[in-house]
C-alpha cells in the first residue's frame, strides 16, 4: 500500500499521540519501521510537522508538542470525520 504524503502525517501525529505519556523521543527510523513507511517520506513528513510546530524535535528524536498534543486529541475526540 502506497502511503500518500497527507496521510503520512496523520499517522505520525497519531502515533506520536498514542505513545505521548510515555515522555519518549522517538527517533525516524522507528516511526518508518513502526509504520511500515519508507524513511525519506517520514523525515520529510517530521520536517513538516516540526516546522508547523506539532512536534518537536531533540537530538534522541521526535515527540508531540503541546500544540501537536491538543490538535491531535480534538481530532481523536471529535464526532467529524474531516478533522
Amino acid at each position: 500500500m502506497k502511503i500518500q504524503r497527507e496521510n503520512a502525517g496523520r499517522f505520525l501525529l497519531q502515533v506520536l499521540y498514542d505513545n505521548y505519556g510515555k515522555g519518549k523521543y522517538y527517533s525516524s527510523e522507528t516511526l518508518a519501521h513502526a509504520l511500515e513507511i519508507e524513511e525519506t517520506l517520514v523525515q520529510e513528513t517530521l520536517d513538516r510537522l516540526v516546522d508547523s510546530g506539532l512536534i518537536t524535535e531533540e537530538e534522541t528524536g521526535y515527540r508531540l508538542s503541546e500544540k501537536g498534543y491538543s490538535v491531535t486529541y480534538q481530532r481523536a475526540t471529535s464526532f467529524c470525520p474531516h478533522l
